[in-house]
């Protein structure tokens, strides 16, 4: 397993999170689902090792994350915050190498191949004609794929996402959604993503995993069928449907409840 964390409890003067443990293989996007304020995002911040951790573990590449220096935390595991600085004055492709300073040389220099894997990150995600751009002068949208773009540049295998698709609109998102797959398969890769969407998670993710009070209270796999994702979701969203496609797809539909 790339991140590993058993029994994490997390918050910020106390608890928000108890007990969680999960676990992200290789090649694998798996959704995180669950009303607001239910402890997501302080689920992202432990995970990563930013937040406050009063029990557990979590381990990254088989090393213990909480005891990892930052720069060395930083090639393993990546997290794009659900909010994130306007940064004025500087251009996207600045603020996506910000991505790279765990790799910067002695000096805090640029350090080889910096430039590159900057310009793989914006083609990847469509955004190669803003990298000259001012961050200022781009929309919502636009600037949180920059930010994405910052994450995917820093290279690292787990990367852990609070809502990318906040600001995005329909193309974008799906488009932000298929670049993170091929992604996250082009290696040993992994990708831990919170979204409000089920639909959309049961189309991208490979597992959503269920939260609710500050819990894990269930997963469940796209490929355990529309019966098994519909019994599992209805928990979190009373009445929803879940439907095969003609090509086996699962979607969404609401029902009586919702």
């Amino acid at each position: 397993m790339l991140l590993e964390a058993k029994n994490l409890t997390a918050g910020y003067r106390r608890p928000v999170v108890r007990g969680a443990s999960l676990a992200l293989g290789a090649g694998t996007v798996t959704a995180l689902l669950g009303p607001n304020g239910c402890g997501k995002s302080t689920l992202l911040r432990a995970l990563s090792g930013n937040g406050r951790v009063f029990g557990g573990s979590v381990r990254v590449l088989g090393q213990d994350c909480l005891a990892l220096p930052a720069r060395r935390r930083a090639r393993c595991l990546a997290l794009l915050p659900q909010r994130t600085g306007l940064l004025p004055g500087l251009t996207a492709r600045e603020v996506m190498a910000m991505g790279r300073y765990a790799y910067s040389g002695p000096f805090g220099g640029p350090a080889p191949g910096d430039a590159e894997r900057v310009e793989q990150a914006a083609r990847a995600l469509g955004v190669q004609d803003l990298l000259d751009a001012d961050c200022a002068a781009l929309s919502e949208g636009q600037r949180q794929l920059v930010h994405l773009g910052r994450v995917v540049a820093q290279n690292a295998p787990v990367l852990l996402l609070d809502e990318p698709n906040s600001a995005l609109d329909y193309t974008h998102t799906h488009r932000l959604f298929a670049a993170l797959r091929r992604w996250v398969q082009g290696g040993q890769r992994a990708a831990l993503v919170v979204l409000h969407d089920p639909a959309l998670a049961l189309r991208y993710a490979d597992r959503l995993l269920l939260m609710q009070d500050g819990a894990l209270c269930g997963s469940v796999c796209p490929g355990d069928g529309a019966a098994a994702a519909q019994a599992a979701l209805r928990g979190l969203y009373p009445g929803l449907c879940v439907v095969p496609g003609p090509d086996g797809a699962l979607f969404c539909a609401p029902g009586q409840g919702m």
